[in-house]
């Protein structure tokens, strides 16, 4: 799981990046003033509350991939899911397709290869944020940010969906 953002104009964005063509999504009516105009979809439709605006990678100070690994039980595990939606049930969910770490850890088999487990989400240690590098900014290292226990919550109520 992981989505692409930017940094324009001081700004972090969300990135789509489609037929070499790069787009940078707001929700935020002010960035009309900076050139983005509202989302029209692939049905004609306008929204409102969707802005985007077309940049070229000379424009960004920074584009990333960004992805989430959860530490339980002092082991990394992929999340389901990230988003402010775990804040509302206060539970993450966590996979791995390693069959004994997920005998060992309680999971339950979703599908072939695929361990699933529920947890609280007081019950992790720390959200792990992986931003790797991409477009002409792949030859930076990538960055882990940890984020502790008890700054998760704060975390995810700042995340941009």
């Amino acid at each position: 799981m992981s989505k692409a953002y930017c940094i324009y104009k001081g700004k972090t964005f969300i990135l789509d990046i489609y037929n070499n063509k790069l787009e940078i999504t707001s929700n935020k009516r002010e960035d009309v003033n900076n050139g983005f105009k509202e989302y029209v979809d692939v049905l004609g439709n306008r929204h409102s509350d969707i802005l985007v605006k077309e940049v070229s990678a000379d424009d960004l100070e920074f584009a990333y991939e960004l992805k989430y690994k959860v530490m339980y039980n002092n082991i990394e595990f992929e999340p389901w899911s990230i988003g402010k939606h775990i804040l509302n049930e206060e539970k993450i969910s966590l996979f791995t397709s390693n069959s004994d770490l997920a005998s060992i850890h309680g999971f339950t088999k979703e599908e072939q290869f695929v361990f699933k487990k529920e947890l609280k989400l007081d019950d992790i240690e720390a959200l792990i944020e992986i931003k790797k590098p991409i477009l002409k900014f792949n030859y930076l290292k990538e960055e882990k940010t940890k984020i502790e226990q008890k700054d998760i919550k704060d975390y995810l109520a700042k995340i941009i969906e």
